[in-house]
């Protein structure tokens, strides 16, 4: 029986700055990111992460696997500390897709997020189109909120967002 491989989470540092390259100007990957209508250079992403390192309201983990190699990105972000919820930003190298990392990484900041940020929610959009994605979501414990109809607008065209959450009693791991 083969068994999955395994994954850990480290906070993002300013040395991940070439992994973050190897992604952040992949149209593929940072559709679901509206404010990424255009290519960065090393310079404005290193200025970002260094933002992103000294917020208060966004928590970025690269991920890596056992072997070491760079899989992506996951953070828990847009925090609002007034209502205890943050959101769940996810990205996996496309070399990577489909082997079952995003499933191992999601509990590893959900659990950063209700354990340690003392969060009550975590919520997430993904395109109503993903379906392997939404599958992932619900497997690990995250319900449908809402469909937000042509939410976002990519490739000369609206498409549909679901909304999902899981609040701190649902999560049991």
């Amino acid at each position: 029986m083969k068994t999955k491989p395994k994954i850990y989470i480290k906070p993002l540092s300013v040395k991940d700055i070439d992994h973050v390259m190897s992604w952040v100007n992949d149209p593929e990957i940072i559709k679901n990111f509206q404010n990424f209508g255009r290519k960065f250079t090393k310079k404005e992403e290193l200025d970002y992460i260094k933002e992103l390192i000294k917020s208060k309201i966004n928590f970025a983990f690269s991920v890596f696997n056992e072997n070491g190699d760079y899989i992506g990105q996951i953070s828990i972000n847009q925090i609002s500390w007034a209502n205890k919820l943050g959101r769940l930003a996810l990205i996996i190298k496309k070399e990577y897709w489909g082997v079952g990392y995003a499933q191992q990484a999601i509990p590893l900041i959900i659990k950063f997020a209700f354990r340690k940020l003392r969060l009550n929610k975590v919520w997430l959009m993904a395109y109503s189109s993903n379906k392997k994605g939404l599958h992932v979501y619900e497997k690990v414990g995250f319900k449908q909120e809402g469909l937000l109809r042509q939410e976002y607008f990519w490739k000369g065209k609206y498409h549909d967002m679901v909304r999902m959450g899981i609040l701190k009693s649902e999560f049991n791991k």
